[in-house]
């Protein structure tokens, strides 16, 4: 399944379970955290200056991986720069609040959830 978007990009993290929400345009994924991972992954694994310097038509699309099991989406250029940095601002909050942890330190987002549960 892949589809062809241009319009807003949003990406919200649900902390419930670890899942991930990705909003494009006004289609909803669902992502577990190594469906997110893969998104990451191949996004950074994309050479923007080759994208960026290549004129020929099939440099201004690049198709993402949405799912382990075949979803993705095509964007424009500029929309795959902008989810890029989204994905890539998210991976460094899950980064710092990992870190943060590790110290034993809770942020107030951990102590929220954990409060929810009791």
């Amino acid at each position: 399944m892949e589809s062809q978007v241009i319009q807003t990009l949003t990406l919200d993290l649900s902390r419930s379970g670890g899942r991930f929400e990705l909003t494009v345009g006004d289609q909803k994924f669902k992502q577990t955290t190594c469906e997110f991972m893969l998104t990451y992954s191949s996004m950074q694994g994309k050479n923007m200056d080759e994208y960026m310097t290549n004129l020929a038509n099939d440099y201004d699309q690049v198709r993402v991986p949405i799912s382990g099991c075949g979803k993705s989406v095509t964007l424009l250029l500029e929309d795959f720069a902008r989810l890029r940095s989204l994905y890539g601002h998210r991976m460094f909050e899950l980064k710092l609040e990992d870190l943060l942890m590790r110290q034993g330190i809770t942020t107030e987002e951990v102590v929220a959830r954990q409060s929810f549960w009791i």
